[in-house]
């Protein structure tokens, strides 16, 4: 999920940065918000696609409140491009690098899942990709799911933004898988002035957002997070995403949900694989 400085910097993408700028304001000088927006989903867009040549480092902070003790559980993880697509490697686990067992069998999964990719016809290797495109294809919805209103302008992590509420239209008609959720969801979105990337966005369930046929609900009054960072010319990034809320697995469990990630050591790792598990630990 991460970009190159190199590509961030090619004249098109300067281009589109500019007319995404011009766009922005009507003939009399007022802000065109409507437009903000879909410039904002385009580059988001954008960004997502060029992060898988990008590697980076997760940490997966869930706490537990099905129990008294309350018990925190922390992952780490390396996130890099194999063949194509990310692929996530556990390298530690509660403050604790992982034990040697637990690292053979992680990179004992890498090379399983490295020779099935490696070992895939061209056919498979496009699906795959487009399988995984799928799971983001409802942000290109959000331009229609949503009214828009200018609420002023902030400053987040010293930068200028707008600050943008939304409140879902009832004609809305979803057209991309998941999209349907969006009708579910109401929230802010900080817009960076410059760079008319997502600096910060909010938003909550107004009512109750079905995941699969009895898999699981969850429930009005949840949270979301997210804050994106500047990694490189133009280019922006997840820093942090958060969860917190109830949802009702297999419609009879209730889950508390509170969960935080965030991201860092984002460097650009080329397109192909991601670095080989150590030879010490197979």
């Amino acid at each position: 999920m991460v970009f190159g400085y190199r590509r961030a910097s090619n004249p098109s993408v300067k281009v589109s940065i500019l007319l995404s700028l011009a766009l922005a304001s009507t003939a009399w000088g007022q802000v065109d918000i409507q437009q903000i927006v879909r410039a904002s989903i385009e580059n988001y867009q954008h960004d997502w696609r060029e992060a898988m040549n990008w590697a980076w480092t997760q940490t997966d902070v869930t706490a537990s409140e099905e129990t008294a003790s309350d018990k925190t559980e922390i992952e780490v993880s390396e996130i890099s491009p194999l063949e194509g697509t990310p692929y996530e490697r556990l390298i530690g686990k509660n403050g604790s690098p992982l034990t040697p067992e637990a690292q053979r069998r992680e990179n004992r999964k890498y090379l399983k899942t490295l020779k099935e990719r490696e070992n895939e016809s061209p056919s498979e290797h496009t699906a795959r990709i487009r399988r995984y495109e799928r799971e983001r294809a409802f942000i290109g919805d959000i331009p229609d799911a949503y009214n828009f209103k200018l609420l002023g302008n902030e400053t987040v992590d010293g930068r200028p933004a707008w600050v943008v509420q939304m409140t879902s239209r009832p004609e809305f008609v979803p057209s991309a898988p998941h999209a349907s959720m969006l009708e579910h969801i109401e929230g802010k979105l900080w817009i960076d002035e410059e760079d008319v990337r997502w600096a910060k966005a909010e938003a909550h369930v107004i009512d109750t957002i079905s995941i699969g046929w009895i898999l699981a609900r969850i429930g009005p009054g949840t949270r979301f997070g997210v804050h994106q960072i500047r990694v490189a010319s133009g280019l922006w990034m997840p820093s942090r995403l958060t969860i917190a809320g109830i949802a009702h697995v297999l419609l009879v469990h209730a889950r508390a949900l509170n969960e935080q990630l965030t991201y860092s050591g984002y460097y650009e790792a080329g397109s192909t694989s991601a670095a080989k598990p150590p030879e010490a630990v197979r």
